[in-house]
């Protein structure tokens, strides 16, 4: 029996409880031991919902149990999990996954030396249309992607390109095998966050002649997610994540293919839990998200640089 704890109870670490939860009750072999939070009042309402102990101190929790999932503000990212992986704890790390590239690298290192699991939390990898239409996906040269949504009031610490233009990178890079850099052009605007910006445009070029196109806005009026994916003799595959559907064109004809109603967050714990019992490589590997973060500074350090 696996027994784990959130760390972070805010909005998705009460869903990353949830699910633990339901996961233990549909026996995959997972307990959740612990709920953690600075805010004590939070971290024992969510325990008592889902039957686990409450602890404001993490540390505390960690000889309970034998993985975490850590749900905190990006910027304590690396100092929470690297104490959690000294602890000898696997750990399911929501994106992004450091504030930096550097800390990045250090807690792949980390995990590495300890022959630990590090799974970054980039759930799209779940999504039912991310799963059906990557057999679909035959190098594209051509990727384009939007992620829009209305001002969320949470998620604030980081720009828009780390908080949801990171699971359009990613995915692309997965996609494209995660290609050098050639250049990045963008721009984009702080509009209501201070000091962080609120909506992007980025043009990526890489090394191997494929491009792409990503725009991301967290002060839209409606929500959209859709990627596009452009290959030869005219065939586009588009997978639409927040309606879990693909269609695929080519030449005179669409195919309309509806994937499965799977929850990502579910199906992403259920990931961690099997590589954590198996002591194999999660679906999501520390290395591509480094790509991810990687790209998603180099687009708002370009942002920045242009204003």
């Amino acid at each position: 029996m696996i027994k784990a704890a959130v760390i972070g109870t805010g909005h998705l670490g009460r869903h990353h409880a949830r699910l633990y939860s339901l996961l233990a009750q549909e026996a995959c072999g997972v307990e959740l031991a612990a709920v953690c939070d600075t805010d004590m009042g939070r971290a024992r309402e969510v325990a008592e919902a889902y039957g686990a102990r409450p602890f404001t101190d993490y540390r505390e929790a960690l000889g309970l149990v034998d993985a975490v999932s850590i749900v905190t503000p990006t910027v304590s990212h690396y100092a929470i999990a690297a104490e959690c992986l000294a602890a000898g704890k696997d750990i399911l790390l929501e994106k992004p996954v450091c504030a930096t590239l550097e800390e990045a690298r250090k807690l792949t290192a980390l995990a590495s030396g300890k022959g630990l699991i590090l799974q970054a939390g980039h759930i799209e990898r779940f999504n039912p249309a991310a799963e059906k239409a990557l057999p679909l996906l035959d190098r594209p040269f051509f990727i384009e992607a939007e992620r829009i949504s209305p001002f969320p009031e949470r998620s604030l610490d980081v720009d828009v390109t780390l908080d949801v233009m990171i699971h359009d990178l990613d995915f692309a890079l997965h996609v494209l095998g995660c290609p050098a850099v050639k250049e990045a052009r963008a721009a984009g605007a702080s509009i209501v966050t201070p000091g962080k910006l609120d909506t992007v445009r980025a043009w990526v070029d890489f090394e191997d002649g494929r491009s792409a196109f990503f725009s991301a806005s967290r002060i839209a009026a409606e929500k959209r997610r859709t990627m596009r994916f452009f290959m030869g003799e005219g065939k586009i595959v588009e997978a639409d994540f927040l309606l879990k559907k693909v269609i695929v064109k080519t030449a005179g004809s669409e195919e309309n293919m509806d994937a499965c109603t799977a929850e990502p967050l579910k199906e992403e714990i259920r990931d961690f839990i099997r590589c954590v019992k198996t002591r194999t490589a999660p679906r999501v590997s520390p290395r591509e998200a480094e790509c991810a973060l990687d790209l998603a500074l180099k687009i708002s350090t370009t942002v920045r640089s242009a204003r």
